[in-house]
């Protein structure tokens, strides 16, 4: 799997889910269950970024070239929290 793919694509189905929650219709789900789905993704993609971030942080102390691709991932990872906090919440 190549990196890209790993570290990008991957850790962006986070807000992409995020993004089809809110597009998607009340009568699908229903308001409050649309609200536990997006909780249940920011907080998923928060402990994950958490995860990312120390496995970045290890990686740089080691000095391995992968270290940017992990804080990539984090980066990527934490768009969901943004995008609650400012234009989807």
């Amino acid at each position: 799997m190549s990196a890209l793919v790993r570290h990008l694509l991957i850790p962006a189905t986070a807000p992409a889910a995020l993004v089809g929650l809110y597009f998607t219709p009340i009568a699908l789900f229903g308001c409050v269950n649309r609200g536990w789905l997006a909780l249940a993704v920011v907080l998923v993609s928060a402990v994950a970024a958490c995860a990312t971030t120390a496995k970045g942080t290890q990686a740089r102390l080691q000095g391995s070239p992968s270290a940017n691709w992990w804080l990539l991932s984090t980066l990527v990872l934490l768009t969901p929290i943004v995008l609650i906090l400012g234009p989807l919440g």
